[in-house]
């Protein structure tokens, strides 16, 4: 029936929801798109500047603003005890949030509480987020192949947010991602170096034993 925003501190993952626990009614809002870091360089006697905004690659953006403005209305002495324990609970802590309309992702961010507004038998609190740039899916994405005649190509697609993929073997392979090879024995590989750009990911397996491949990734998307 109401909006509630979910609340989750990464430091204990404690859970919180703004109307279920604290009685507060979001106001309207806008999710506001993070600004590009953009890079000019401007040369005496050139018209013009030089755009190196994309000069490693991809386009990197600053973190986003996030004002929730909510409502109390349960009495003045409880609204001062809900704003307490709302204060205690998340200024100045680092959160995952899950927004209303939004619930597939989430966002990261470290929050700040306004001061109380008590206006009439009403009470107005601000929270302030300062949240990484992109909406995360709540579940890693889980892709699984069995490795057939070799070479074998498999596509991985991903969302505009590059992202490192946990990439499990259940045999020794010999794979090419980006024209780099990498040897690996069975197991879980992490190597920061394969970075899934958005759209299509092609991994091809030259060599070694058949076997199952397993890809897990976070998503995210603007």
């Amino acid at each position: 029936m109401y909006n509630n925003v979910e609340f989750i501190r990464l430091s204990d993952n404690k859970i919180k929801e703004s109307y279920k626990d604290f009685g507060l009614l979001l106001s309207p809002f806008n999710l506001e798109i993070p600004e590009v870091q953009t890079n000019y360089i401007s040369i005496a006697g050139r018209n013009g500047s030089i755009d190196l905004t994309e000069v490693l690659g991809q386009i990197n953006y600053n973190n986003r603003n996030l004002d929730l403005n909510f409502t109390a209305t349960n009495g003045i002495k409880n609204m001062i005890n809900i704003y307490t324990e709302l204060a205690n609970f998340l200024h100045g802590q680092n959160m995952k949030i899950t927004l209303p309309n939004y619930e597939d992702y989430y966002l990261i961010g470290r929050c700040s509480i306004g001061s109380l507004d008590r206006a009439k038998k009403t009470g107005q609190i601000t929270i302030k987020t300062n949240c990484e740039p992109y909406k995360c899916k709540n579940e890693l994405t889980t892709i699984t192949q069995t490795i057939g005649t070799l070479p074998y190509k498999i596509i991985i697609n991903n969302l505009k947010m590059p992202t490192v993929p946990t990439i499990t073997t259940t045999n020794n392979v010999i794979m090419n991602f980006e024209n780099i090879d990498y040897s690996w024995i069975e197991g879980e590989h992490i190597n920061t170096s394969i970075v899934l750009k958005e759209g299509e990911n092609i991994f091809t397996f030259k060599s070694g034993n058949s076997g199952i491949v397993t890809f897990s990734y976070q998503e995210g998307t603007l």
